[in-house]
């Protein structure tokens, strides 16, 4: 196992939820092995960030009228 691509091992906990929601992402795809597609995702996909601290502001100085 020295000849690894692949040398840094990680390990992270998810709950049972996360679990079933990551099992059924995968169902969709043919790869069977959670390290490709982890990795995979982790590297190309995408992360969606929304800044709602405006809103947020709004929000209270609508709740102190």
């Amino acid at each position: 196992m020295a000849n690894r691509k692949r040398s840094v091992q990680m390990k992270f906990y998810i709950t049972e939820e996360e679990k079933r929601l990551i099992d059924e992402k995968m169902a969709q795809l043919p790869t069977r092995r959670y390290g490709a597609y982890l990795c995979k995702m982790a590297i190309d996909g995408y992360i969606i960030y929304t800044d709602t601290a405006d809103i947020k502001a709004f929000t209270a100085e609508l709740s102190a009228i």
